[in-house]
């Protein structure tokens, strides 16, 4: 309810006080740099019906070999600690681990570099390795996907992990026609993953997705600062271009994703068929206007 509180409130100041109310500037979803974010990613849970914080889910329901798990990465030490294979600090250990990198709570949208695209293509961004306060916080999940198929179950297909947000109350967070895409702070591994959108629908289990099919982020043999794990990649995804699916197939029947959508939740799902390792990292999702000069208006 808090999140749902801190959208409305940040949406009515832009329909009151921005000059072109038809083309709002961006408006935060989720962003791991925030308290509120940060707490819920920090208390993930798996395969788990508690809609109220991030979930993580694979094959492993319906007897697959697939796996993954997704950690909050808040602070440098955070990651120094998962790549040796960690744990990063709890939440109620926060106040007595502080660094000067915990700083970046309040990070400041100027300081990151990058252009925006609505086909999945990446723009240019600047390697954060400058200070410690140009660390971002994000999510890193990681884990294997292994597309066996378990005979003692009645399936025919398997090997898929996914992440899912915490959903929205109130039927979810309505955008209410002002923006026409969203855009997403990640790093890729070249991996085609799946934006899924959960939006207020007649038909029960509709699930709208498009592809975040980039290149890696980090190419391999590429120098990348230890402090931070790199730039961030900023995609943009336009309504228009998200397709009907349910039961993880598409629709035979499609139908369009106008601009008028009621967000409940927001999942990322890898289910490419290839066997091996993954890694995702996430750090923000906002609702934006995009056109061809780019994402219009300032951040909320």
């Amino acid at each position: 309810m808090k999140r749902w509180l801190r959208f409305h409130q940040a949406m009515n100041k832009k329909r009151w006080f921005e000059p072109d109310r038809e083309k709002n500037g961006p408006i935060t979803l989720f962003d791991f740099s925030t308290e509120l974010d940060a707490v819920d990613a920090a208390l993930v849970e798996q395969n788990s019906n508690n809609r109220s914080v991030w979930r993580t889910t694979d094959d492993s329901i319906i007897g697959g070999y697939s796996s993954a798990k997704m950690q909050l990465v808040r602070t440098s030490e955070d990651l120094k600690r998962i790549i040796n294979g960690q744990e990063s600090i709890p939440p109620h250990l926060w106040d007595q681990n502080r660094t000067t990198d915990q700083k970046s709570n309040e990070i400041k949208n100027d300081s990151i570099d990058g252009i925006q695209h609505d086909n999945g293509e990446r723009g240019d961004g600047r390697e954060h390795c400058d200070t410690e306060n140009d660390f971002l916080p994000f999510v890193r999940w990681k884990g294997t996907i292994d597309t066996r198929v378990n005979k003692e179950k009645k399936v025919h297909r398997s090997g898929f992990c996914s992440i899912l947000s915490p959903e929205f109350p109130m039927a979810g967070v309505d955008l209410d026609g002002r923006y026409n895409g969203l855009e997403i702070m990640c790093r890729s591994d070249g991996r085609p993953y799946s934006l899924n959108l959960k939006v207020e629908s007649f038909i029960e289990d509709d699930l709208f997705q498009c592809f975040i099919n980039i290149p890696p982020t980090n190419t391999p043999g590429s120098k990348v600062c230890q402090a931070t794990g790199g730039k961030f990649d900023q995609v943009v995804f336009l309504f228009q271009h998200f397709a009907a699916t349910a039961g993880g197939r598409l629709r035979a029947r499609q139908r369009k994703l106008d601009n008028a959508v009621k967000i409940q939740s927001i999942g990322i799902t890898l289910m490419d068929g290839v066997d091996g390792d993954f890694e995702f990292d996430l750090s923000r999702i906002r609702a934006v206007n995009y056109d061809e000069n780019g994402v219009i208006g300032e951040a909320d």
